[in-house]
């Protein structure tokens, strides 16, 4: 056990320690400068191996990240290296954000991931049937190694409980907006079985799994809890160990079941498109009734159980449970609760006062910086600016909050996040995975790594650390973006709409 914390010189700026947190280690990371400005569609070019916008999907989904280019001369750290395999959320992600661009690559991404569909139950792999996979090693690879030797891990490893229901949500929309649904829907592939499906039998598959998932659970949601010992202690997006967390810093109790908000809006969309489908593709009507009635039930829970009449009002993070099983709210204020505005959850009339409340969350002092929405709400325990996932900004997170917002119509709102995006890859001349989440007036990036040493949960936390410099995610946010920008009106039109939005922007600086 370590009794104190090493003599360093120069604290400036280090980041806040909680209670029985001690400082490790503290390392400059000296950032690469680009000698060119960066191109979107040439990093998509990079992550999807091809050499032309034309063939992006050619060769299958997006790889999650990749390093800048570099003369011959010059090295990359393997930090910078860590994700440049499939991930089953990253590769969604990307698809769905860019389909009405590259229809192709969207194609190519709901075959990858069927072909690789959980087909059996398997604990050192998490795999499940029906489920879609959380990341795609090659067994041999290094990092493979290194995570089976030290966490147990085995490949391919599908501890991630949004990759189901964002699946069949790339499929129905491909189905609605790309082809026609018997065109996508009747095309086969080779299973992990070997044997010749349809993405239809996937598609049904994916429902499968979530279906039993809602039906284990007593109150009908979606949780998650690895039965490794050093699996995946977060099976979300916001997947570092420490990211869920109750209001006074105490981390969420992964020993039982954690849910998280926006897989529960996920899900609810999943079991929407799955009824439309089964209404227009497979011709059962009975079916779909059922789903829909379900799809209302689960939303009736989140409304019920996620909501906080605190503060204004907001989406908790999730839940946990106590020893004795009882559920507990997870009231601390994230981005997460911004991910409900792009669904249909809340859509209708009667859930505008949820959206305006959220709304107003959003572009508090608290959530809102420079670059976008933090993580994190920078009141919460939990906030440092340059951390992970506790108070950092996603260039893809506030992508997502300001589609959002213009599928309710508040276009100005969106198009503020929109742009932030643009002014954080011109100011850091890369397509970061995340920034810092501090007060700074210009978007800012980490250049240490710091190590602290957690006493109450006996192990080492990296509360900072520098991005990946070209994160898929980010790279669609900025073509999505640019894609959009004049196809959308500029300003809310709806009066109630109207009133929000300019009361809300007269409070926030000019951007960049």
């Amino acid at each position: 056990m370590l009794e104190s914390a090493p003599n360093f010189s120069d604290r400036h700026h280090l980041p806040r320690l909680l209670p029985g947190e001690i400082l490790l280690e503290v390392k400059e990371v000296p950032p690469f400068s680009p000698s060119r400005p960066p191109s979107s569609l040439r990093e998509l070019e990079r992550l999807a191996r091809v050499k032309a916008g034309g063939e992006v999907g050619q060769f299958g989904p997006t790889m999650a990240s990749l390093a800048l280019e570099r003369f011959e001369n010059e090295t990359v750290s393997p930090e910078l290296k860590k994700y440049e395999v499939l991930f089953g959320r990253d590769s969604l992600r990307v698809a769905i954000d860019l389909m009405p661009i590259y229809p192709l690559l969207a194609h190519a991404t709901i075959h990858a991931l069927a072909e690789l569909q959980g087909i059996t139950t398997h604990v050192g792999r998490e795999e499940e049937p029906g489920r879609i996979l959380h990341e795609a090693r090659n067994p041999s690879d290094p990092i493979a190694r290194e995570l089976t030797e030290k966490r147990g891990w085995q490949w391919p490893y599908y501890a991630t409980v949004d990759a189901t229901p964002m699946f069949m949500h790339a499929v129905y929309l491909y189905s609605s907006t790309v082809s026609s649904g018997e065109t996508i829907l009747n095309e086969t592939f080779t299973g992990r079985d070997g044997e010749q499906h349809t993405i239809a039998e996937a598609f049904r598959s994916a429902l499968g799994w979530l279906e039993r998932r809602l039906d284990a659970n007593k109150e009908g949601v979606v949780e998650y809890c690895s039965p490794l010992p050093k699996g995946m202690e977060n099976e979300v997006w916001r997947d570092s160990w420490d990211s869920y967390s109750h209001a006074d810093g105490t981390l969420a109790n992964r020993k039982k079941g954690v849910a998280s908000t926006d897989v529960q809006q996920l899900s609810y969309d999943a079991i929407m498109d799955a009824a439309r489908i089964y209404e227009t593709f497979f011709l059962d009507t009975e079916k779909a009734a059922e789903l829909r009635t379900r799809a209302e039930r689960l939303r009736e829970t989140i409304l019920d159980i996620f909501w906080v009449d605190e503060k204004g009002g907001y989406f908790a993070l999730g839940t946990d449970r106590d020893e004795q099983d009882n559920l507990r709210q997870l009231k601390i204020r994230t981005s997460n609760m911004g991910h409900l505005l792009r669904s249909r959850l809340l859509r209708e009339e009667r859930y505008r006062p949820y959206r305006e409340a959220v709304i107003y969350q959003l572009f508090s002092k608290e959530m809102l910086n420079v670059s976008g929405i933090r993580t994190l709400a920078s009141d919460e325990v939990r906030y440092r600016p340059g951390s992970y996932q506790n108070g950092s900004v996603w260039l893809w997170d506030t992508y997502h909050i300001a589609e959002g917002l213009r599928t309710h119509g508040y276009y100005g709102l969106a198009s503020y996040l929109a742009n932030k995006i643009h002014d954080v890859i011109n100011v850091t001349q890369k397509f970061p995975e995340y920034v810092r989440g501090d007060d700074s007036d210009t978007p800012l990036l980490n250049t240490r790594v710091i190590d602290v040493w957690d006493e109450l949960h006996e192990r080492v936390n990296r509360v900072e650390q520098p991005p990946q410099e070209v994160q898929a995610w980010s790279v669609a946010a900025e073509i999505a973006r640019d894609y959009y920008s004049g196809r959308v009106p500029d300003q809310a039109y709806d009066a109630r709409a109207v009133r929000l939005e300019e009361a809300i922007l007269a409070t926030l600086p000019d951007r960049l």
